[in-house]
């Protein structure tokens, strides 16, 4: 195992755990939108994330001792991230279906990529480039529905914006992460301050949400998506401690190496709720390619 994560890379190695785990608790997260809104289940997975990571934090004594600084950089996260980013997805899963709006939100790693070179001033190999943009490419494939009655207009008001604001949103908490890095190396910290801030946000928002502002749901769901929060809580420790320990440019585009995961658990246990395409299959195949190239290659 250590001669595996001395290959991989340790930062590179948490980030494919997290996309195993984050799979799931996307799977956890459609059973329970069945029954749930978007915005309640919001509420319970930033809810759950933030009391973990909190207790963490207070367990370690690195909460208490957090100085301003670190903490407006984690409440940023917070904000662009579970808040806006979180939403948006939600609505995305509901409109879309699960499997089109996680590869669609998976387009995160191009931005994140880009940000990385530009702000951190990092230098990802050609491969990492190749990796990252087939990646995009099979986002890019599952952009669509396959309703071609449907004009671009539509598509792109009615569901499409969704994850695409989503994968943006996504994309700028690991900056904000690594600015605060600076100042405190503490993970668990700043996932209790960002999942907290999140909620907050939403809470205030509710009222702009269209026709997504009520909060409802029943005792089945609430279960579903608080177990959903539990899987979330791990995915978030092991990407925080990802990008801590390594390079923005290769952890993230890992990270968002779910779909294929979710595609395969999607068959097992969503049934109807999810069909299976071959354009389907294929876009969810280039984002794992890219990420091998990634990982093999860089």
């Amino acid at each position: 195992m250590n001669e595996l994560i001395y290959a991989v890379g340790p930062g590179e190695f948490l980030a494919i755990c997290s996309a195993f785990t984050f799979s799931i608790s996307q799977i956890l997260i459609r059973l329970g939108l069945r029954t749930a809104t978007p915005l309640a289940a919001a509420f319970i997975i930033n809810g759950v994330v933030s009391l973990c990571g909190l207790i963490v934090s207070i367990a370690k004594g690195t909460l208490f001792s957090s100085s301003l600084t670190p903490l407006l950089w984690f409440a940023a996260v917070g904000l662009v991230g579970p808040g806006i980013g979180r939403i948006s997805y939600l609505i995305g899963i509901t409109r879309m279906g699960l499997s089109r709006s996680v590869t669609i939100t998976s387009g995160t790693p191009l931005w994140s990529t880009l940000i990385a070179v530009i702000v951190l001033g990092e230098s990802p190999s050609g491969w990492v480039v190749v990796g990252t943009l087939g990646i995009v490419f099979g986002v890019s494939i599952l952009s669509f529905r396959e309703d071609e009655s449907q004009t671009f207009k539509s598509r792109f008001q009615g569901a499409l914006i969704f994850p695409l604001i989503a994968s943006v949103a996504y994309a700028l908490p690991p900056l904000f992460s690594k600015f605060a890095y600076v100042y405190q190396r503490a993970p668990e910290v700043g996932i209790g301050v960002a999942f907290l801030v999140a909620n907050v946000f939403l809470f205030v928002c509710r009222p702009l949400i269209p026709g997504r502002g009520e909060v409802t749901v029943n005792r089945a769901g609430f279960f579903w998506i608080l177990a959903a929060g539990l899987f979330s809580t791990g995915s978030s420790f092991l990407l925080w401690t990802a990008i801590m320990v390594g390079d923005i440019s290769t952890t993230m585009p890992l990270s968002r190496t779910a779909p294929v995961l979710i595609l395969i658990l999607s068959y097992f246990f969503l049934g109807k709720l999810e069909p299976i395409t071959r354009r389907m299959v294929f876009g969810s195949s280039m984002v794992v390619i890219g990420g091998v190239l990634i990982t093999a290659l860089r």
